[in-house]
């Protein structure tokens, strides 16, 4: 299967906007008619369409890939916006699972993903609690100080 990645074409953002909102509203059934033959949609697949429908709809790209596809480092590092050396650190403290089935390291993507989410839930509480000191502290929605150059 090719992840390559799959990009909205020329003009097509107007009809993929339409498309998204229809398969948001989940309304009633969705089919697929060809010919003489048509299928209902199964739900996981109205899930993903509509998910591929959004980010096309936003002029982004999509790549479908299974979950039980295992990654090299470079694509793990790749997913996550680290170095391949900072992920390999991540690997060997065991945050990330791996195996290695050769010389070289797989990692499963469903693990990069997890660790993506559990990093980004560490962040928002980090965040989080940024924000309530500074409310505590009377400094949240205060201007910016402006500095002052003293040698004019």
């Amino acid at each position: 299967m090719s992840t390559e990645a799959i990009m909205p074409g020329d003009g097509e953002r107007p009809s993929l906007t339409e498309l998204a909102s229809l398969l948001h509203d989940g309304a009633g059934e969705l089919a697929v008619r060809r010919g003489g033959a048509q299928v209902e949609v199964p739900v996981s697949v109205r899930d993903v369409l509509t998910r591929i429908a959004d980010v096309l709809a936003s002029g982004r790209g999509v790549a479908v890939v299974p979950v039980d596809r295992e990654l090299t480092t470079t694509e793990a590092a790749g997913l996550l916006g680290v170095s391949r050396p900072t992920l390999i650190k991540l690997l060997e403290a065991g945050e990330i699972a791996y195996s290695r089935p050769n010389s070289s390291r797989r990692i499963p993507l469903d693990q990069v993903l997890a660790y993506r989410d559990r990093r980004g839930q560490a962040r928002r509480a980090i965040l989080d609690e940024l924000t309530a000191d500074a409310v505590e502290m009377g400094m949240y929605g205060q201007p910016a100080p402006v500095e002052t150059d003293d040698a004019a």
